[in-house]
């Protein structure tokens, strides 16, 4: 992205992503606009009063820069003692409360301004976006069906507030580079996507349905209380989390199911 908003016609080798309209009160030139069609227009004066809203909330100077990118709509990261913010161009004219609800989600993890959030991507889907390939969900396994189990979780625990997506993931395993031992990732969460990806290996006949209740269950958590920033890095589950947790009715006798059966789910 150019820094200079007056940017400069751009090689044909180098196709624009996002070009910058300058506020034509501070700036009254025109910009020139470079050949191949860029993707997204953003007028710098509403990208500066966002950044501003977010300085003012954070402890640590803040660089916000604006996307088109359907997969991560809201991203950030603390690079050199700077927060370094990456969100939709959906944002720009958002209305001040979600705007607000922004602020607090990136500054401070808020649980509510995340569902608040949610729900107003949803309502602006229309302006994600389109990719040529999106890979399907996949939710009926040959055992276990995760729509039906994610909806029944979603009520019982959520009173069915919980929005995100889920689908069988792929059959992947990893290696500890340290110890070489084979480790498995039951479940996980991507929150720029609000996608939950299950391991299939848990569709099984022999793994039981409230265990993958369970898993269902942990990762709709990161989508209710997303992760956090503390004095060591990144803080995935809190204590309210952990806390939480605990309401799984069948809670202990998963953990006790998935410590008598991890050596087999790693085998299969």
């Amino acid at each position: 992205m150019p820094r200079d908003a007056r940017a400069r016609p751009l090689a044909r080798s180098q196709p624009a992503v996002v070009i910058r309209l300058p506020d034509r009160i501070a700036a009254p030139y025109a910009a020139v606009v470079p050949r191949g069609e860029p993707r997204l227009y953003v007028h710098e004066g509403a990208r500066q009063a966002l950044e501003r809203r977010l300085t003012a909330a954070s402890p640590v100077p803040v660089s916000l820069s604006i996307t088109d990118n359907r997969h991560s709509i809201i991203s950030h990261s603390w690079q050199a003692g700077v927060l370094r913010a990456r969100v939709h161009h959906m944002f720009l004219d958002a209305p001040p409360a979600i705007q607000t609800a922004l602020v607090r989600y990136v500054i401070e993890a808020d649980r509510d301004s995340s569902i608040k959030l949610g729900s107003f991507i949803d309502q602006r889907s229309d302006r994600l976006a389109r990719r040529a390939h999106m890979r399907k969900l996949v939710t009926r396994g040959k055992r276990h069906d995760l729509l039906a189990i994610f909806d029944e979780v979603n009520e019982r625990y959520f009173e069915g507030s919980v929005n995100a997506l889920i689908t069988w993931g792929r059959r992947v395993r990893r290696k500890q580079p340290t110890s070489g031992r084979v480790t498995i990732k039951l479940g996980s969460y991507d929150e720029h996507e609000r996608l939950i990806r299950i391991h299939p290996t848990l569709d099984r006949p022999w793994v039981p349905r409230y265990f993958v209740a369970f898993i269902v269950f942990h990762e709709m958590l990161h989508h209710v209380i997303p992760a956090r920033r503390g004095e060591r890095g990144r803080v995935l589950h809190p204590p309210e989390f952990r806390e939480r947790e605990r309401d799984f009715r069948h809670y202990e006798r998963s953990l006790a199911w998935e410590q008598k059966n991890i050596g087999r789910l790693l085998r299969t």
